[in-house]
């Protein structure tokens, strides 16, 4: 079996837990509507909601709690997929990028709105430690996860045998059945408070192995590949 040479990482609730990014979107559509029509405790209402697990309808739910019409709902959709997002990259996963690119070749890949992924990726200064970030969305829906076609990107752009790529990621319901295919190993991260931690995965959606804190990636990147 070959060594792992290339680590590929997953984005949202892998680097980084991705309700920093919805808690982040909530206070940029709080703030404007603050500051261009007067209209008080959007944010509240809407970081409410999404602990009680709503998911999909929270700014329809929240605009009509506030009896608002003063905005389209749509515009209040993409105020929060255009806002800035104010991130910082765990301590763990900093941690981890630093021990991984004196070790591996680093690489990403995440589904999502092109643009809205991009600032996810300036905001918490990946580039300095990835050299190859592949956001599927720069070829449209399709090439979402569980497509190949990000997947067969990374081996293009860092050729190797397909065992040799490991990806890490978090929602099994499509984050390895891909790579499975093409003949990586898979690691599931089952984040704490993650959005799928809770989430049994069938053998066909299945990691190879998991893990629940990312300090645990060394240990198993030692047994995976000994000499590093």
């Amino acid at each position: 079996m070959n060594e792992v040479r290339t680590i590929v990482f997953d984005l949202d609730d892998t680097l980084y837990p991705e309700r920093d990014y919805v808690l982040s979107g909530f206070a940029a559509v709080d703030a404007w509507l603050m500051e261009q029509k007067g209209i008080e405790g959007f944010g509240a209402r809407a970081v409410a909601a999404f602990e009680r697990g709503v998911r999909g309808r929270i700014f329809d739910e929240v605009w009509a709690e506030l009896g608002e019409q003063a905005v389209p709902v749509s515009h209040l959709v993409e105020v929060y997929r255009k806002h800035t997002p104010q991130l910082r990259l765990p301590e763990p996963a900093r941690e981890l990028l630093d021990w991984c690119r004196c070790r591996y070749r680093l690489a990403l890949v995440s589904d999502g709105y092109l643009a809205v992924q991009e600032r996810k990726v300036a905001a918490l200064g990946l580039t300095q430690w990835i050299e190859c970030i592949v956001l599927s969305d720069q070829w449209g829906r399709d090439a979402w996860k569980p497509s190949e076609r990000p997947f067969r990107e990374v081996m293009a752009r860092l050729p190797g045998e397909p065992e040799s790529f490991l990806y890490l990621a978090d929602n099994p319901r499509k984050d390895f059945v891909a790579p499975k295919r093409l003949g990586w190993r898979t690691v599931r991260f089952r984040r704490p408070r993650g959005e799928h931690a809770n989430y049994e995965a069938s053998p066909l959606e299945a990691a190879e192995c998991e893990i629940a804190d990312l300090s645990a990636m060394r240990d198993l990147l030692t047994r995976v590949s000994p000499s590093t």
